[in-house]
């Protein structure tokens, strides 16, 4: 289609707000209305817990937490084994995910996840400014996100079968 695609990561920490459904972790879509009510509540329990060592932005396409995470966490070492059972057992391994904070809000139990596999970024040159990348709607990158795949992957085997 000649449209020139920049793909790019966020500089900051991926997150993820979830809840449990049955033996699933459910991600909670930026775009629906339980983001709009726990958000604020997550924003505010980042607050309390890391003072302003970490910061919870609403950002398009991911949550991200902007600062530096300690690979040792304050809590004791009992709550930490039992998030990482919690990972092991229950989640069904499609993302692999850190559980950072656990809080309840309505009676549903929420996992602030960090996510630990890439978000991958794309983009488009502005129409009015072409220095500038603008994200690509939902519709364009369900169009163009398995081209970019596929052409990657020939990228690779071709590469690798290229290496003696």
């Amino acid at each position: 289609e000649g449209v020139d695609y920049t793909i790019g990561v966020p500089c900051d920490y991926c997150v993820a707000l979830c809840y449990f459904e049955g033996e699933s972790l459910v991600p909670v879509e930026m775009d629906d209305k339980l983001m709009d009510d726990v958000f604020p509540v997550a924003e505010n329990i980042v607050m309390e817990e890391f003072g302003e060592e970490l910061e919870l932005q609403r950002t398009p396409q991911t949550l991200t937490l902007v600062g530096e995470l300690e690979d040792d966490y304050d809590d004791d070492d009992e709550d930490e084994e039992e998030e990482e059972d919690d990972d092991d057992e229950e989640y069904d391994g499609e993302e692999d995910v850190e559980v950072l904070l656990t809080f309840e809000h309505r009676d549903t139990e929420f996992h602030l996840v960090r996510l630990l596999d890439p978000v991958l970024l794309v983009g488009k040159a502005d129409a009015e400014r072409p220095d500038i990348r603008v994200l690509l709607t939902p519709q364009e990158s369900d169009k163009v996100m398995p081209l970019l795949e596929d052409t990657f992957l020939k990228y690779h085997e071709e590469r690798d079968s290229m290496i003696p």
